[in-house]
């Protein structure tokens, strides 16, 4: 292998330092960093800022005033203080550099592990970058952002586990990591099933497999991932709400047909929008691997694959977490496959050789890769950024860094219209709002729904769309939970029925919301 000049190795940007840094910086120096389009990163902040004021976890609900003081989990309370942190010294622009260092961090930690596996350079770099175009569905600063690169790592852990003895010893992190990740997000619980697959799948090699040896190693990893699984199972107990916290899960989510339904983000993917499409390469170029791999996959790996591929058909959700699985099973195959094009006489000869010149050089690339130590210039501009963000997005008296929630998806003009009136009494306004209303005004004001569904459950939601939709009674649910005062987007029919009724007045008007106040009664 040639060797790389010492001074090249530090100096020399590798293709991890330049994935990294597209990652981290192409959405925020075009400014079309998504990562705020959903309302509830407001009352993740907000509920972080509760935190730490008073130095307690929150077990009841004090952002709406139709569930106050009602049971609320909220058991990404870790994550929630991350963000009011970052909030708090660097406001939404450090919010938004944090989403996107952690997707880059994800991305890139992908392609470093799938090129650890000497899979081919060509099908690395097209997997990786298709996962994370997929992956942008839920590019937004939320806390199952931290879930992604958990998992990634969790499953870095437990390959390499599996196939170098030596890295073994490095399973106990397991517990320490699942211990943050079940204060974080509630994808913890995926974590646990990676070990079970990985136990389940080491027990049918030992049962199947004629080679003694790898039948008795298989045997011996199976049960040394069940003890993981135990182990791992009881540190995520230690969690403000221990064992209740799987309660909830079970009932809110996979007791709850009708929560499913109605979650946006549970719906299963439409193939027509565009970060889908990115997904459904990645599931065509799957069949295509497991159509021509001449090597079997392993029992573990056709338990990931099933596991995966059916969340993210279930779930549009569940697409990001399944890039991260599904790319180095893909990528580890179709490589070996084309190692072997070379060799196999079958193949013409033209074609062979051209495939093993490609070979060649992607070999030749990655081994220069791995020289590379990198890190210099993403330390470098990972530290202008933090500094821009820490003065307030600036730079040399200019304006660098100004992000804030869309005004095009959100009334950022029409919260400034009510900072200036002061409305008294209860707020109606939609779910994709709520959020953002949490973020603007708590605690002046509380909202009647936003986005944490399993919370406020079946009877509120139905209400909240009988209203939404007019359905017969909505005029009485109006009176029911006293509203005084109503924030629609311009486009809702219920804003239309509103300026049609002798009982509301429009008192502001932006051609993006309305707000409704109740007319004085003779």
């Amino acid at each position: 292998m040639q060797k790389v000049p010492q001074i090249a190795q530090w100096f020399f940007p590798s293709i991890k330092d330049v994935l990294f840094l597209a990652y981290l910086f192409i959405p925020l120096l075009i400014g079309q960093s998504g990562v705020l389009n959903d309302a509830d990163t407001g009352w993740h902040i907000r509920n972080g800022d509760q935190i730490l004021q008073t130095g307690q976890l929150p077990t009841t609900d004090s952002f709406s005033y139709t569930h106050a003081g009602k049971t609320w989990f909220a058991w990404e309370w870790l994550a929630d203080i991350w963000l009011a942190v970052v909030h708090q010294w660097m406001g939404l622009n450090g919010i938004v550099l944090w989403a996107n260092l952690t997707f880059a961090l994800t991305f890139t930690l992908l392609f470093r592990w799938i090129s650890a596996l000497k899979a081919h350079l060509l099908i690395n770099l097209g997997l990786v970058v298709l996962a994370s175009l997929a992956s942008t569905i839920h590019w937004l600063a939320r806390p199952h952002l931290f879930s992604m690169l958990f998992l990634l790592v969790w499953q870095i852990i437990l390959d390499r586990a599996q196939n170098l003895e030596d890295s073994r010893k490095f399973l106990w992190i397991l517990p320490l990591l699942i211990l943050v990740w079940v204060n974080l997000h509630g994808a913890f619980v995926v974590g646990l099933v990676h070990l079970l697959i990985f136990t389940f799948g080491n027990y049918l090699t030992s049962l199947t497999s004629s080679d003694q040896g790898l039948s008795n190693n298989a045997r011996r990893l199976s049960w040394q991932f069940a003890k993981l699984t135990m182990v791992c199972g009881l540190a995520s107990l230690i969690n403000p709400y221990g064992w209740r916290l799987y309660q909830h899960i079970v009932e809110s989510y996979l007791q709850s047909q009708f929560l499913v339904d109605k979650i946006t983000e549970f719906a299963s993917p439409d193939f027509h929008s565009g970060g889908v499409k990115f997904f459904e390469a990645i599931l065509l170029i799957s069949i295509i691997m497991m159509a021509i791999c001449r090597e079997r996959l392993t029992f573990i790996e056709i338990g990931l694959l099933i596991f995966w591929i059916h969340l993210s058909l279930f779930s549009v959700r569940h697409i990001p977490l399944a890039t991260l699985v599904v790319t180095p099973i893909v990528a580890r195959h179709l490589s070996r496959f084309l190692l072997l094009i070379p060799n196999d006489g079958a193949i013409r000869r033209w074609i062979a050789n051209s495939v093993e010149t490609i070979n060649r050089y992607s070999q030749t690339f990655l081994q220069f890769e791995s020289q590379f130590k990198g890190y210099l210039y993403p330390s470098m501009a990972l530290a202008v950024a933090i500094a821009i963000c820490l003065n307030q997005g600036q730079l040399g008296g200019r304006k660098i860094f100004e992000f804030g929630f869309n005004p095009k998806l959100f009334p950022v003009k029409a919260s400034s219209f009510i900072e200036e009136k002061q409305f008294q009494g209860n707020l109606f306004t939609t779910d994709s709002w709520g959020g953002y209303m949490i973020y603007r005004f708590f605690p002046q004001h509380k909202v009647f729904f936003d986005g944490r569904s399993d919370m406020y459950g079946r009877k509120l939601i139905q209400d909240y769309e009988d209203l939404v939709k007019l359905k017969y009674s909505w005029n009485q649910l109006l009176e029911k939970y006293a509203i005084s005062w109503i924030l629609l987007p311009s486009n809702y029919g219920m804003a239309t029925a509103l300026k049609e009724s002798n009982a509301w007045q429009v008192v502001y008007d932006d051609q993006r919301a309305l707000i409704f106040v109740r007319r004085p009664q003779p």
